[in-house]
Formats: C-alpha cells, sequence, structure tokens
C-alpha cells in the first residue's frame, strides 16, 4: 500500500496540476482499464454498522422457544385443518398456511412466530413422531 502511494505521490510531483495527463488519471474511463490489486481496495469491516450482509433477510431469524402448550396448540390447529381443503398430496398449500398462522396467534397472544417458524416446528413434530412410531415397532 505505502509503494502505491509513493508513486502516487511521485507521479503528481512530475505532472503539474493543470496537465492533461493528471486530469486524464482522474478519468472514470481511465480507471477501468487500469489494474487494481485486491490489496489497494479496502473492504469494510464485518463489525462496520455499515457493511452489506450477503443474501438473508433484513430481520435477524431467531430461534422459536417451544413448550409443551403451544406445540400441543399447534397440533390442535393441525387436526384440525387436516380435512378442510388446505392439504394436499405434498402437503398444506399456502393458504392453509397463512390460516392456520392466524390461528395459532389467535389462540396465543403472548407469541409472534413466523409462517416459516411454524411450519418448521411442524417438520420436526412430523419427523419425532415417525422416530417414535418407527422405535415402538
Amino acid at each position: 500500500m505505502n509503494k502505491l502511494l509513493n508513486k502516487l505521490f511521485l507521479y503528481k510531483a512530475m505532472v503539474g496540476k493543470g496537465s492533461p495527463r493528471f486530469n486524464m488519471s482522474r478519468s472514470p474511463k481511465l480507471h477501468r482499464y487500469m489494474s487494481t490489486t485486491s490489496a489497494s481496495k479496502k473492504k469494510p469491516s464485518p463489525k462496520c454498522s455499515g457493511a452489506k450482509k450477503s443474501g438473508g433477510s433484513p430481520r435477524v431469524k431467531q430461534r422459536a422457544d417451544w413448550n409443551p402448550a403451544l406445540e400441543r396448540s399447534l397440533v390442535d390447529i393441525l387436526h384440525e385443518y387436516k380435512d378442510s381443503g388446505y392439504r394436499g398430496d405434498n402437503g398444506w398449500n399456502s393458504e392453509g398456511w397463512n390460516k392456520m398462522v392466524k390461528e395459532f396467534h389467535l389462540r396465543n397472544k403472548y407469541v409472534s412466530y413466523t409462517k416459516a417458524q411454524i411450519q418448521e416446528k411442524e417438520g420436526q413434530l412430523k419427523r419425532d413422531y415417525k422416530m417414535l412410531k418407527a422405535a415402538k415397532q
């Protein structure tokens, strides 16, 4: 980095400010063709608030805290909606999930889980059920 600054300083000293070569060095078209090293580009710190995060949603995804009462409430809702036409061969459709999430929040006003968190819990309950069923046999 110091070598680059020294070269730039020497170049500016050799070429005057009003010189066409100096003005050309500040041209955006010229910068496109000039070689840049990765060392000369400064990357923002990941701890810096201005640093861009790659991918994901702007919200921080937090893990949901489930207790037996919430699990029971979710299982009751899933059981109620089982024969309502919102379930196909490949699982619940989007409209069914939206209605079940609303119903879950109406029954449990003190929690606010996202649709994805509730879907993940349903998948976990299903895996646990299958594992226990296989162990029982």
